[in-house]
C-alpha cells in the first residue's frame, strides 16, 4: 500500500471572512461562509467544496473502473445534494445525508448490470466517501445508465 500526502493552503484576504485556498499548489479559489457566496461572485463555501470532493472522488474512481473494464464512457454527469441541518437547541450544524445522482452514457452494447457493479465498486472505493463511514452522514448514490 502506497502513501500519499495532499496539501491545501488557506490564507485570509483583506476582505473579512473571505479566504483563498490554494489546492495542491496549482489552483486557487476564494472561500467564504455560505450566506456570503451570493454577495461575493466567484466564491465558494467549504460546504460546496466538501460535496464536490465526494462527488469528484466517486466519479473519478468510477471512470478508472470503467477504463480497467474496457468500457467506453461517452459522458458522465453528477448532481451532488447535501442535506444540512442545524440543531435549534445546541446550534450545531452538520450534513445528515449526501446524495450523488449520476448519469453515465455508454455505448449501446454494454450490459447495464456491469456498469452498476462498477459504480458500486467506485462508491465503495472512494477514499473521500469512506471518511463518512461510521459518521452521522449517510451517503446515497444513484446511477442512471443511458446509451448512445
Amino acid at each position: 500500500m502506497g502513501n500519499s500526502t495532499f496539501t491545501a493552503h488557506l490564507t485570509k484576504t483583506e476582505v473579512p471572512q473571505i479566504h483563498t485556498i490554494t489546492l495542491g499548489g496549482y489552483q486557487s479559489t476564494a472561500v467564504c461562509p455560505p450566506p456570503m457566496t451570493k454577495e461575493c461572485p466567484g466564491t465558494t463555501s467549504p460546504h460546496q467544496l466538501f460535496l464536490a470532493s465526494i462527488g469528484a472522488c466517486v466519479n473519478l474512481v468510477f471512470e478508472i473502473a470503467l477504463q480497467k473494464a474496457r468500457v467506453d464512457l461517452l459522458d458522465l454527469h453528477s448532481e451532488i445534494v447535501g442535506h444540512y441541518e442545524t440543531d435549534d437547541k445546541s446550534g450545531e450544524s452538520r450534513f445528515t445525508t449526501i446524495e450523488i445522482h449520476t448519469r453515465a452514457t455508454v455505448p449501446k452494447d454494454v450490459d447495464e448490470k456491469k456498469i452498476q457493479r462498477l459504480f458500486d465498486v467506485a462508491h465503495k472505493n472512494c477514499p473521500i466517501g469512506n471518511c463518512l463511514i461510521g459518521s452521522c452522514v449517510k451517503l446515497v448514490t444513484e446511477l442512471v445508465v443511458s446509451y448512445r
